[in-house]
């Protein structure tokens, strides 16, 4: 009786033990399914089941993928990443934008004000260039009279023509900079202004 019941144990002993052995389960480069206790090296990188004791999948190793699948899901991760940061920077300006402005007019005013600036600005340099430009006139009747009464323009005088033409050339640049500096100004403020709606949902035009 203690006989049996021990050879009872072992055998109950041997099939836990057989129980617990990991097996695998792969197909190899025909097709054909296969089963073991290790995947062998020519076949694992095509993927394998690691099995349970009653058959079922513990853990699913998928194939190697190729260096083109590597490369595609390297530039997919970096498009995840990017969008992410990008999501995290908008989300930062949208808390700025709130707690900077109280309301939309409060974003009006703040474009008038600058704009305003630009305006004086502006002024400034086209009174600027009126006098660069009188400047020139008269350097240009110095010139022409040198011509008429026979002599040579001096070296001086046609430095300095050309020296005032140049700063007119500047003042013209510069103004032209601040068109475009209030139209970059006002497409600015038209895109906060429309987020701020979004953001606060007044809808307002």
């Amino acid at each position: 009786m203690l006989i049996r019941f021990a050879c009872l144990l072992l055998a109950a002993s041997l099939a836990g033990a057989a129980m617990a052995q990991t097996v695998y389960r792969w197909v190899d480069e025909n097709g054909e399914v296969h089963y073991g206790h290790a995947v062998p090296s020519e076949h694992a990188h095509r993927g394998y089941d690691r099995l349970r004791g009653d058959g079922t999948v513990r853990e699913r190793v998928p194939p190697a993928m190729t260096p083109e699948e590597r490369a595609e899901r390297a530039e997919q991760l970096a498009r995840e990443a990017e969008l992410e940061a990008e999501q995290r920077s908008q989300e930062s300006r949208d808390r700025m934008l709130l707690a900077q402005y109280r309301s939309e007019q409060d974003i009006i005013d703040t474009m008038e004000t600058q704009i305003a600036g630009i305006h004086a600005r502006r002024n400034e340099t086209r009174r600027d260039l009126d006098r660069v430009a009188g400047r020139f006139e008269n350097l240009i009747g110095r010139a022409a009279e040198e011509t008429r009464e026979g002599r040579d323009v001096p070296e001086q005088l046609r430095e300095d023509i050309q020296s005032t033409r140049d700063r007119m050339g500047e003042l013209r640049d510069r103004l032209d900079e601040f068109d475009d500096e209030e139209e970059g100004l006002r497409n600015h403020y038209a895109g906060q202004l429309e987020r701020f709606r979004e953001l606060t949902g007044s809808g307002s035009h």
